[in-house]
């Protein structure tokens, strides 16, 4: 994603560096009564610092594969592949190209065709429908058919061996029209326009169904909290309760059936907010702020963990090596 960062210092950045995890304690809140969300659910809990990633970045791609964290491209690092085990980061295969607001996602090694991790389009100078696949264990990434019009800063979600592509920004607008990518036959086809067409926004899947958080109308004065989700049996969307808190530049990742909200830009600056929806309950609450505010993330979850990575801490093109991860109770 690109036009997504923009924001004033709102934390300090942290100087590059592994070393043992740090513990950042801040504790559950629940969002006011007038911001029409649930009282949380889930006990106490904080954010923990990780293993720097050793190429600071921000406007980076995320995926996970094989319970492995790869994150892709972006400022600082356009054609770097860093991947993280839980423990520590190694060097992936370059990509061919360099991009920025790239999308990602990845198919597990149980589909019977085209398992592996999947980048598409970003900013390659300009918004690109380049497409690129890294099979397993792989050296090289292979080219793939293009997406069917370039695109950049929009979302992308697996669902079976079926890659989604929803909203973003094709050079001269946005863009309302819905990708969807079959794997197993390297081929594209058009599904539902997004209802409302964004850019810097975020997606996963969430209760089986494509769910679009958040992002904004070419400025970081028009943020926008709109939660609209895709079923693709039905092939139509449809708009849920908005997020508590309106922003662009941002992440999210489902746990089960629920999804986390995280990160994002405005002119006076970057938003520590961390919000859940709770799919079951159609029902917003409050997670522990974020210790590192930033936008231009890459956020995935493995289990029950949810990472941030990288991103810009302050508003345009800053970077910062610094991860972080928060778990989350079982429903």
């Amino acid at each position: 994603m690109r036009l997504v960062l923009i924001a004033v210092v709102l934390g300090a950045c942290v100087a590059p560096g592994e070393g043992l995890p740090q513990s950042t304690t801040h504790t559950l809140a629940t969002l006011s009564p007038a911001a029409s969300v649930a009282s949380a659910s889930l006990a106490a809990t904080a954010w923990r610092r990780i293993a720097d990633i050793p190429t600071a970045r921000s406007e980076v791609a995320a995926a996970v594969f094989r319970n492995e964290v790869y994150v892709i491209g972006g400022f600082g690092g356009g054609r770097v592949v860093e991947i993280f085990d839980g423990q520590r980061w190694r060097r992936g295969p370059d990509l061919p190209v360099e991009v920025d607001h790239a999308m990602a996602a990845s198919v597990p090694d149980t589909a019977n065709a085209g398992a592996g991790v999947y980048v598409f389009g970003g900013n390659a100078g300009a918004p690109t429908a380049r497409s690129f696949r890294l099979a397993p264990d792989a050296t090289v990434w292979r080219e793939i058919a293009a997406m069917p019009g370039p695109r950049s800063q929009a979302a992308a979600v697996a669902r079976g061996t079926s890659i989604y592509i929803v909203g973003g920004y094709d050079g001269q607008r946005l863009v309302a029209p819905s990708y969807a990518y079959e794997v197993s036959v390297d081929r594209w086809r058009q599904v539902a326009p997004i209802p409302t067409p964004r850019d810097h926004l975020a997606a996963a899947l969430v209760a089986d169904r494509i769910c679009a958080i958040g992002g904004r109308k070419l400025s970081l004065s028009t943020n926008l909290a709109t939660l609209e989700c895709y079923d693709p049996g039905a092939d139509r969307w449809e708009t849920l309760p908005d997020a508590p808190t309106a922003r662009g530049g941002v992440g999210a990742a489902a746990v089960g059936d629920r999804l986390v909200f995280v990160g994002g830009e405005r002119p006076e600056g970057t938003y520590k907010e961390v919000e859940l929806y709770d799919g079951a309950t159609r029902a917003w609450s409050r997670l522990p702020d974020l210790p590192t505010p930033r936008h231009g993330i890459g956020v995935v979850a493995v289990g029950r963990t949810v990472y941030v990575m990288s991103g810009g801490p302050t508003p345009g093109g800053s970077q910062t090596p610094v991860s972080e991860a928060l778990d989350l109770p079982a429903q």
